[in-house]
């Protein structure tokens, strides 16, 4: 495993101190917005109250108009409508939000998210074939995907039914719908590029929404509140670790807000399960309970048990579905675990993989479900682009995640003559290869990267936000650090260091977390305690640490709260 560097931030003092007297808080704070490129006291103040009715108008986004004026037709004329999404949490999500809006606004809506191995990513021929024709659909709107169905789409227009595309991946030749709505086209507005796919179906309810009230559309029936959808847009925003700035801020902090104060059945029910208490959902929880939880649905069986659970209106039948996922997301951690252990044995065993600057390795036995979650574990471990390959039934399905500064997806490109298909970003993508092109792909990936590269991979760096000592952990400062959330790419949480840190009282839980209790003897020498999660079996008992780097959040224990540090490394 790579030795981290650290590099502690210094940001602009004058910047610091402006801040700071402007919000009346810290400069730990103040120091903290300053490093997320926050310079003047206006910018801290929309970063810490952002607004709703600061968000970009939904017809900034090319296509939406005619997507708008055809579903409106749709509503209007009675036709059947189906809403074709993905099985991660935020196509989940997306699907969610979109057939619930259509669902209040009259329309015969379906909802359809394909099973992940049987029939994989994305709206294709089979689906027109025999789902849509079948069951007389005359529109189909894609939420989380659709960017690269150009045959799929040419076959639902032979049939004579329209095809709405709405998506945020990659694209390169757009398909001939009716609309495609993807702020990765050119000449979006940037302040929308980074919108996930559930933000790109919200956007579409927006406009939806506004559309029909000026046809008159809502004199008869109850106008939707799409606040109340805000809590399924955080959740697909966080789990598609999309940049948590701008407009995905804004989305997000209502979102939570939402979840919080009037969390839907099926949030309340996943987060009963979850072990999270009323009022406590954070950013963390959705990224480290909840949206595992969904993802699982897809991983291990169908995701339309998340979409039913996400959609759930009575409180039985939540608690049902929500029981279920968690019971899916206990199977797939087990077998992630065993996949995990089976490639880090194997990397033990032959040290010429650490050799290379990527990690492509393939196995008949893996399940396709999780290879994303342990491709992430290993880029993490082994800070290199991670691609795993389960070669089942005479065809190879790859998952592949990325590490900062490596464009993933362009990678992948340059091996497209070897594929079957692809798709992805930046920081994750998938492909479909055929066994035998395997061992060619694993050296075309590799120059591909090292091309990037031009002079092999960066080490790891911790980027630390302030150091600090024991005696400036109030719970004032905790309070302040809450109204960073929510947190994610591009608005980490705060990340502190401090020196000469002395272990008072340390234990094992959970067979790989380390619970401990913390003193700064220089400080005040009041105790603070620590948990340090998912320790390798190289990880040192230690008695003292020179310096440690730490997150804080408040554990809540039984009503109580009280202030925690997780270490991060030492």
């Amino acid at each position: 495993m790579m030795q981290m560097q650290w590099k502690i931030l210094q940001p602009d003092p004058h910047s610091v101190k402006d801040i700071s007297q402007h919000l009346n808080c810290s400069p730990i704070t103040a120091s903290i917005l300053a490093n997320r490129c926050i310079s003047t006291p206006a910018e801290a103040e929309a970063f810490i109250q952002p607004a709703l009715n600061s968000l970009p108008e939904p017809m900034e986004l090319s296509g939406m108009q005619a997507a708008v004026e055809r579903i409106g037709t749709a509503i209007l004329q009675h036709e059947k409508v189906l809403v074709f999404g993905d099985y991660d949490a935020d196509g989940v999500t997306a699907t969610a939000v979109l057939a619930a809006f259509l669902e209040s606004a009259g329309a015969d809506v379906q909802a359809h998210i394909p099973h992940r191995i049987e029939e994989g990513y994305g709206l294709q021929l089979k689906h027109i074939n025999q789902l849509a024709v079948p069951s007389n659909v005359a529109l189909i709107i894609t939420v989380d995907n659709g960017s690269g169905s150009h045959d799929a789409v040419a076959a639902a227009h032979r049939f004579g039914i329209d095809v709405i595309i709405t998506d945020h991946h990659e694209i390169g030749t757009v398909p001939d719908a009716v609309a495609v709505i993807n702020p990765k086209l050119p000449n979006q507005p940037g302040s929308l590029r980074g919108l996930a796919g559930v933000g790109v179906a919200f956007y579409l309810a927006i406009a939806l929404r506004s559309d029909l009230r000026k046809k008159g559309w809502w004199k008869n029936r109850r106008e939707p509140n799409l606040m109340a959808l805000c809590d399924l847009v955080a959740i697909g925003t966080i789990a598609d670790l999309v940049p948590m700035t701008g407009v995905n801020r804004i989305l997000t902090k209502a979102g939570l807000k939402q979840m919080n104060n009037a969390p839907n059945p099926g949030i309340q029910a996943l987060c009963t399960c979850s072990n999270i208490g009323r009022g406590q959902i954070s950013s963390e929880a959705v990224a480290f309970r909840l949206a595992p939880r969904i993802n699982a649905a897809g991983r291990i069986s169908h995701a339309m048990a998340a979409f039913n659970l996400l959609t759930a209106s009575s409180a039985q039948t939540a608690d049902r579905l929500a029981t279920t996922l968690n019971q899916l997301n206990q199977r797939r951690q087990a077998v992630e675990s065993d996949i995990y252990n089976q490639i880090t044995a194997q990397i033990e065993r032959r040290s010429d993989l650490l050799a290379r600057n990527t990690l492509l390795l393939g196995d008949p036995r893996w399940h396709q479900g999780v290879l994303g979650i342990v491709a992430s574990r290993l880029a993490s471990r082994y800070h290199r682009p991670v691609m795993l390959v389960s070669t089942k039934d005479g065809l190879g399905k790859g998952s592949g995640r990325s590490v900062e500064g490596i464009d993933l997806f362009a990678a992948i490109s340059h091996c497209a003559d070897l594929l079957v298909g692809f798709g992805g970003h930046r920081m994750a993508a998938g492909l479909t290869v055929m066994p035998d092109n395997i061992r060619k792909l694993q050296a075309r990936f590799e120059a591909a990267v090292t091309n990037q590269l031009a002079g092999g991979i960066e080490q790891p760096c911790l980027v630390i936000d302030s150091e600090i000592h024991f005696g400036q952990i109030t719970a004032r400062l905790m309070n302040e650090l809450e109204t960073l959330e929510p947190f994610g790419t591009d608005n980490p949480p705060p990340l502190f260091a401090a020196s000469d840190v002395q272990v008072s009282s340390a234990a094992i839980v959970g067979k790989h977390h380390r619970r401990m209790t913390l003193r700064q003897p220089a400080g005040n020498g009041r105790p603070i305690e620590a948990i340090q999660f998912n320790l390798s079996p190289e990880t040192p008992r230690m008695d003292s640490f020179e310096r440690l780097a730490f997150r804080l959040q408040w554990n809540h224990y039984k009503g109580d709260k009280r202030i925690q540090m997780v270490v991060e490394g030492f």
